[in-house]
């Protein structure tokens, strides 16, 4: 009987808003392209795809995909059976009889609640697993720390994954009332490093979180994440609900990254969520240029914004994976494509503007440089390089000043990197692999 019910809330529910009658009005005609769609109701995207998904879970309409596009069209089974349902409801006869049974047996309407109260109880009991993507410098911690503030008080798990063997950003993250595993030196979608995480899912998959969250490296390209997800159930179980992938988009640095390498490609085509960082930096033009191209990249996929770190949190009650758009393929990563990271350790202190002429003098060559300073001016700051833009920020004492390059240039970058700061500081460090 639960079952019956299910069904006729589906079919009821796809007929109760204005834009999925006048979809299948659109339809009555014909097979229509999503583009067609989008054209003549002045939607967009997300939204279409919202009430497509609506209308394809009632089985009143059916969709197929076609090159990069979905096609749909009315499913006169659906429609047939839509309409029994309808007729059965409006039979007097049957409106009649379910009075006289509402009257004798009141313990059937709370036996259904009971029932489906037992079936979402069942579903929270999977983790929802979130995968953070972005290209180096995006924000992917900024953002991951205002997520785990927000939802303090709840179990929270955290996979975090460096390219260097550093884990800079592990040390902002680590708290006390976060479970958080690090797998560094390469990214989790390399077979490097791919068995690891598959591992640490499996791992973390004990602790029955009600969220995990895997923030991949910038140079990580996810788009064999859901057969890693696959590996992991194999090994542990379906312990995991993947709720989406969410890109974050560097509005300072997009198009010259989108040019570097192929990964920031992947990482849009394969997302559930696009969100703009840093917007409060670019003006509105540039705004609605990343868009236009995020949307030739990832037409499906639903593009929020982000200032200051801040960010709209509605999506944590929704299911991305209705805005998927591309199917799993072969990661780019590899051993072969993976770029040099140099470690510099320092024990001394050093004054904040030779220390930024050092890095002005071989930003170029470096995908990112990041790591912790001791400063003569203001101390210990964290520093962080994204194409030109420099940050400091004020952080707890280290034991000694480490800095990570990651280099665009491979192993040239050693005799940069000692020539400048020869040149501009002139103190003994140490400069590892």
């Amino acid at each position: 009987m639960k079952k019956d019910y299910v069904e006729n809330i589906r079919i009821f529910k796809a007929f109760c808003d204005e834009n999925r009658w006048k979809i299948l009005e659109i339809l009555q005609s014909g097979e229509k392209c999503a583009c067609v769609l989008l054209n003549k109701l002045d939607i967009q995207q997300s939204t279409l795809s919202h009430h497509m998904k609506i209308l394809c879970d009632s089985k009143v309409v059916i969709g197929r995909k076609d090159g990069k596009w979905m096609h749909y069209s009315i499913s006169e089974d659906g429609m047939q059976d839509a309409k029994r349902k309808i007729d059965t409801l409006l039979d007097q006869n049957f409106l009649s009889k379910s009075e006289c049974l509402c009257q004798s047996t009141p313990e059937i309407e709370s036996n259904v609640q009971s029932e489906s109260i037992t079936e979402d109880n069942a579903i929270d009991k999977k983790t929802n697993l979130y995968v953070l993507t972005g290209f180096l410098g995006s924000g992917k911690t900024t953002i991951l720390i205002k997520l785990l503030d927000s939802l303090k008080g709840k179990k929270v798990g955290v996979i975090q994954n460096e390219f260097g063997k550093l884990g800079i950003d592990g040390t902002i993250l680590r708290n006390d009332d976060i479970q958080m595993v690090e797998i560094n030196r390469g990214s989790i979608f390399c077979s490097c490093l791919k068995l690891s995480f598959v591992q640490a899912l499996a791992e973390m998959s004990k602790h029955k979180f009600e969220y995990l969250f895997v923030e991949s490296s910038g140079l990580g390209d996810p788009s064999n994440v859901e057969e890693i997800l696959e590996a992991a159930r194999v090994m542990s179980g379906d312990q995991y609900e993947f709720k989406g992938a969410i890109c974050l988009v560097d509005a300072v640095n997009f198009f010259n990254q989108l040019d570097d390498l192929e990964t920031v490609h992947r990482q849009l085509k394969h997302c559930h969520l696009a969100v703009l960082t840093k917007v409060d930096l670019v003006n509105a033009n540039m705004i609605i240029k990343i868009k236009e191209k995020i949307k030739e990249i990832n037409p499906a996929c639903r593009i929020d914004l982000s200032s200051n770190g801040n960010l709209d949190l509605g999506f944590l009650h929704e299911n991305l994976m209705q805005y998927k758009w591309a199917e799993g393929e072969e990661t780019t990563n590899s051993e072969e494509t993976k770029p040099k990271t140099l470690f510099m350790n320092f024990d001394g202190v050093v004054e904040k503007e030779k220390l930024e002429l050092f890095l002005r003098e071989i930003e170029a060559d470096v995908y990112r440089i990041k790591g912790f300073f001791n400063l003569y001016d203001s101390g210990w700051n964290q520093i962080d390089l994204v194409g030109k833009q420099i940050d400091y920020k004020p952080c707890n004492p280290q034991e000694k000043s480490q800095i990570v390059f990651i280099s665009k240039i491979g192993p040239n970058l050693i005799k940069r990197i000692h020539d400048s700061w020869k040149k501009y500081v002139g103190l003994e460090m140490q400069l590892k692999n």
